[in-house]
């Protein structure tokens, strides 16, 4: 598994190929791509919104996230982070999404821009992320995230 992880993750970094598609691909989008693009749009609106019901069905009780200065967040870590009262995302977006399928294993890579306020007061924040999924019991669910800050 974790070879094909690594395997993914290397494919995911190469141009774009015919396994992988973009947003404005439209047309040849796969049920599955579909499906992870909603998955991602759920995640990250789930911050802004404090959405833990979103959080727990698409992250797997197995979650492991690398987050920027090497912080590692279980699933159990990232809902305490995404309902904190004492943090507000006010504005989160996401572009240049790719998703690269191979059986019942996908890596998704995107840029997500969010900024709010949290317990140091406002922030800002450019980052870069791929996001490992696995198709359980005909779901989608991350198992993996690592997201690295651009600015």
């Amino acid at each position: 598994m974790k070879a094909l992880i690594v395997s993914l993750a290397l494919l995911a970094a190469a141009p774009l190929s015919a396994h992988a598609q973009t947003a404005p691909e439209a047309a040849a989008k796969s049920p599955d791509v579909v499906a992870l693009e909603a998955l991602n749009a759920q995640w990250l609106t789930a911050y802004k919104t404090r959405d833990a019901a979103a959080l727990d069905r698409i992250l797997g009780d197995d979650f492991q996230g690398i987050y920027p200065n090497g912080r590692i967040m279980t699933k159990g870590d990232v809902l305490k982070l995404a309902t904190n009262p004492a943090r507000t995302i006010e504005a989160v977006s996401w572009e240049d999404v790719k998703i690269v399928v191979i059986g019942d294993v996908a890596v998704l890579r995107a840029r997500t821009r969010m900024s709010g306020k949290g317990a140091d007061g406002p922030f800002a924040s450019l980052n870069d992320f791929a996001d490992v999924y696995v198709k359980r019991g005909g779901a989608w669910k991350a198992i993996s995230a690592h997201v690295v800050r651009v600015e």
